[in-house]
């Protein structure tokens, strides 16, 4: 099996930024892309693969066709022919609304496979750009309805000023936003299902306000969560230095400048890398050989055991699998 690059899926907001198509040279560059969906198996967004002899093919499809050789054993018993995971570019111009997304129990209550929990690396930033992510004090369900009542519920979130390089976990439950000023790498759980807290009052294309999901926020919210602090991890380069470690996904950051050799013989997973600075030019055990470049993200079948690494440079990728 060869290793898949996909036709990522360009997402307009109205929070949306110029990063995205910057990274990729989007020309002509629409206005306004908040988020480039990189590798999704969702319903109504898969990304098709983009060339070689499974051209046009998506992720379900894919998984029907391969099985375990694509995802992993234990994935396919898992999963089966759903995707496990989504893969994004995050641009953002103005501050994404307050959000809370459910767990896989509150998911399944309303009818959907899977929550969403989810992880961001910083790429970069402009001055001042900041996030929120947790409650800054214990707080129930009772605080959280009058704080929106009051218009106070800004004052007991915890604000995270950023800067490249730092990395934020937001399990389901947390409440969180990404703020004006960064860019970044979502990696989640296969789910579109986001609440809508507190959307600073802003108003659709239509001119209508956007509509909040209060009740459904207020069963989803984790009122305890005050343990929101960036991931702590020490970079070191030319290894891949683990940042997640959960249920859902592995993550680490690779930063090289020397060849190196990536030993996936013990992993029973696809393995997905996205790059975000540099190239790099890959060979895989098979012989397989390509090139990654800043702005796209290739999957790595689960039969895959090694990766050689060459960089071009300053190479910078995340490397995510399940497991």
């Amino acid at each position: 099996m060869q290793p898949l690059f996909f036709q990522p899926l360009l997402k307009q907001t109205i929070w949306g930024g110029s990063e995205v198509t910057d990274l990729k040279r989007t020309h002509p560059a629409p206005e306004r892309i908040g988020e480039s969906w990189e590798i999704s198996g969702v319903p109504g967004d898969e990304t098709p693969v983009s060339d070689g002899p499974d051209a046009g093919l998506t992720l379900p499809q894919l998984i029907g066709k391969y099985g375990a050789d694509l995802v992993g054993a234990e994935n396919f018993r898992r999963y089966g022919t759903t995707f496990p995971l989504l893969i994004k570019f995050i641009s953002a111009a103005q501050d994404l609304s307050i959000q809370v997304h459910p767990d896989d129990a509150m998911a399944q209550r309303m009818g959907h496979p899977y929550g969403k929990t989810e992880m961001w690396y910083i790429v970069r930033t402009t001055p001042g750009a900041s996030l929120i992510s947790g409650f800054s004090h214990p707080s129930s369900a009772e605080e959280y309805v009058s704080s929106l009542e009051s218009g106070t519920l800004m004052g007991h979130l915890q604000r995270h000023a950023t800067q490249p390089g730092q990395c934020f976990f937001i399990p389901a439950g947390r409440i969180h936003s990404i703020g004006a000023g960064n860019f970044l790498v979502e990696i989640q759980q296969s789910s579109n299902d986001t609440f809508r807290v507190y959307d600073f009052d802003r108003r659709d294309a239509q001119g209508n306000p956007r509509e909040l999901h209060v009740e459904q926020a207020k069963e989803a919210l984790n009122y305890a969560d005050t343990e929101a602090a960036p991931v702590c991890y020490e970079p070191r380069r030319n290894e891949a230095v683990e940042l997640v470690r959960c249920p859902q996904f592995t993550t680490r950051l690779i930063e090289a400048d020397r060849p190196l050799a990536a030993d996936y013989s013990a992993t029973d997973s696809f393995v997905i890398l996205i790059c975000f600075g540099g190239a790099a030019h890959l060979t895989d055990d098979g012989g397989n050989a390509f090139r990654l470049e800043a702005g796209q993200s290739v999957l790595l079948p689960a039969v895959t055991r090694s990766v050689d690494i060459r960089p071009e440079g300053d190479f910078r990728t995340l490397e995510t699998f399940v497991g």
